[in-house]
């Protein structure tokens, strides 16, 4: 494993085709200032550049995974507003580095899962939306407080919540701001597997690592394909399909995998 990697708040750690990206901010719930999203999406670029990385893992230092926004600098940008000093122009520039982190996470060609414990709730829920898979410990609590402090949800989470949880559960958690643990998170789709405390780490770790022994290149185009399929028709996706399985067939990954499965051992896959 690399040395871990500690910058503006975040841990970031490497080890083989696996990488964390961690909140440090326990103090606060691992809540973001508008510099905590900037510096958010500014490790996610640099992860994605890696060619070598074929899972993310994001998780949280302390008791929660990520709070949402800093809401003690929501309170300055009311009184800043009011004195002029923060603009509309400004909240309009802190919405990019908010909503870019989302964008980020579902182009990164490989997949992302959320290791969540404590809380995950606002615009630190909507971080474990974008991602693809989600691990949460038990007594978990997320949800939507936006309507409790009077504005809106910002990041991505009124067109990912319903694809997850359907509209009419998403209307229910928007409109009320009422938080669900783990359990019922599991139960209506808004997470993939619910673990005792302390163990989401471990389980995600254990989920990445089946992942990133998997042909990258056939998980990369999974992901796209997936996303893809959710705005397109059945007739689309199969012509899809199609290019997909063209590409891949032709892969040393796959003469690596059929021989494999033909000689009854693990296959090693190099992304070629």
């Amino acid at each position: 494993m690399t040395d871990d990697i500690i910058k503006n708040r975040f841990i970031v750690k490497k080890d083989g085709h696996i990488a964390w990206l961690i909140f440090d901010r326990p103090e606060k719930l691992n809540a973001m200032s508008s510099q905590g999203w900037r510096d958010f999406g500014a490790h996610l670029r640099d992860l994605i550049a890696d060619r070598s990385i074929r899972c993310l893992i994001l998780a949280g230092e302390g008791r929660g995974f990520l709070s949402g926004h800093d809401v003690g600098e929501m309170v300055e940008h009311v009184d800043e507003f009011a004195n002029g000093t923060y603009t509309l122009g400004d909240l309009h520039e802190n919405q990019k580095l908010l909503q870019e982190t989302t964008r980020l996470i579902r182009k990164a060609t490989f997949p992302v899962i959320a290791a969540v414990q404590g809380v995950a709730v606002g615009a630190g829920c909507e971080v474990t939306l974008a991602c693809d898979l989600v691990v949460a410990e038990e007594g978990t609590l997320m949800g939507f407080p936006e309507v409790n402090v009077g504005v809106t949800i910002t990041n991505g989470g009124t067109w990912l919540l319903p694809r997850k949880v359907g509209l009419a559960k998403a209307r229910e958690l928007a409109y009320t701001g009422e938080f669900i643990d783990a359990e019922e998170a599991y139960r209506i789709g808004l997470v993939n597997r619910v673990v005792a405390a302390n163990s989401a780490r471990g389980e995600a770790e254990t989920l990445a690592r089946r992942i990133a022994s998997r042909a990258p290149l056939a998980v990369q185009m999974h992901k796209t394909m997936l996303d893809r399929g959710m705005e397109s028709s059945l007739e689309t996706m199969m012509n899809f399909e199609t290019e997909a399985l063209c590409v891949t067939a032709r892969t040393k990954d796959h003469a690596e995998g059929a021989m494999a499965f033909f000689e009854k051992r693990e296959p090693s896959f190099t992304g070629t």
